[in-house]
């Protein structure tokens, strides 16, 4: 997998909650005509591609609100330092064998970070 695409209206904001509010690394934006974008650099080689919808050349329609369809799940080996560093609530164990965190990005996507549980 190279790259997973989310289109929005909330450009900035959502760039902002990944990077600054998540602390994931901003690996450039870009802008042409009938484009605007940022990649993020989501770990282990995959990326996040954010796209303008205001600004495709083909009109994008999207959902108001998100549905649970899809889930971006960043994996962490200490999910505690992360949870500390984010000032996020302490994670939930599951009963598939992870801890793990769930937020909403400003478009209501499921983010959640994920510590396999060490056998």
């Amino acid at each position: 997998m190279s790259y997973i695409a989310l289109a929005t209206h909330r450009f900035e904001a959502v760039i902002a909650f990944y990077t600054d509010q998540l602390g994931l690394r901003l690996i450039d934006k870009f802008e042409r005509t009938g484009a605007r974008g940022a990649h993020i650099d989501l770990g282990g080689g995959a990326k996040l591609e954010i796209l303008d919808a205001s600004r495709q050349s083909r009109p994008m329609t999207i959902q108001e609100t998100a549905d649970d369809r899809i889930h971006i799940v960043i994996e962490t080996d200490d999910i505690i330092s992360d949870c500390k560093r984010l000032s996020l609530p302490e994670p939930k164990m599951t009963s598939w064998g992870a801890k793990v965190i769930a937020l909403r990005d400003p478009d209501g996507v499921s983010v959640w970070f994920l510590e396999w549980e060490k056998p």
